[in-house]
């Protein structure tokens, strides 16, 4: 059989036409690298093994396609090829030869991911470190990327997190407060200790703060009660708001 002509189609697709009126789509890399002129001869078996290469072919154009959109981990990588019904053993084909030329670099991602996080969310170092535990990198490169995310850092980002809370809750008492920002940061993946050594220096302002719910408690609370039931409601509201003293 004889290739007697080629028909561009999208993504780097050819279709084949033979002179046995057979017609065979191949991607254009596989078709360049197996040299398959105009008029050049080709049987049954060579067409089995071209349609088998083609698989990876397919696979590696879709993995590039994949990563075009952003950088992505090893184990990302896999899932998206799994879904595409892509078989395993042409995965492992794809994935090292993405690895091989540089496309996949799971140390060099991690890197990028934690300066992302570091300068576009409010996450600590322990959920970028889960994160990236889920997306498939492995420990040594997770440790490695997370030595820019230090104390230091760290420290930083409570202070800035811790200030702005206080700003978006200024009606709550200070007992109350730390222990909503507390939680707060905690699940954000932020070291505890020093969370907590952050909110035993910041200024709160409770007193004027007291004061001021103080008046609005007894302003509200005075139309229906008066002397000492009237003091322990105040009180009671007060507690209820975070002010212990």
């Amino acid at each position: 059989m004889k290739i007697e002509k080629f028909v561009k189609k999208s993504s780097g697709m050819y279709k084949l036409f033979l002179d046995n009126d057979e017609v065979i789509e191949l991607h254009e890399d596989l078709i360049l690298k197996e040299d398959l002129l105009l008029k050049r001869e080709i049987n049954g078996e060579d067409i089995v093994v071209l349609l088998e290469k083609n698989k990876d072919y397919l696979a590696y154009s879709m993995a590039l396609k994949y990563l075009g959109v952003k950088m992505r981990s090893i184990k990302e990588v896999k899932t998206y090829l799994a879904k595409k019904d892509v078989s395993s053993s042409t995965i492992d084909d794809v994935i090292s030869r993405l690895i091989r030329e540089g496309y996949l670099n799971d140390s060099v991602y991690a890197s990028s991911y934690v300066n992302d996080r570091i300068a576009l969310s409010n996450d600590g170092p322990l959920k970028v470190r889960k994160s990236l535990e889920e997306l498939g990198v492995d420990s040594d490169s997770i440790s490695n990327a997370l030595v820019v995310f230090n104390d230091e850092v760290e420290l930083e980002k409570i202070k800035k997190l811790v200030l702005k809370q206080i700003k978006t809750n200024s009606n709550k008492g200070e007992y109350l407060l730390k222990q909503k920002i507390f939680y707060n940061l905690s699940n954000l993946g932020y070291s505890k200790s020093l969370i907590q050594s952050v909110l035993d220096d910041v200024s709160f302002n409770d007193s004027s703060l007291r004061e001021k719910e103080y008046n609005k408690l007894y302003n509200k609370l005075s139309k229906k009660y008066s002397d000492r039931e009237l003091e322990y409601k105040i009180k009671q509201g007060l507690y209820q708001k975070g002010f212990r003293t």
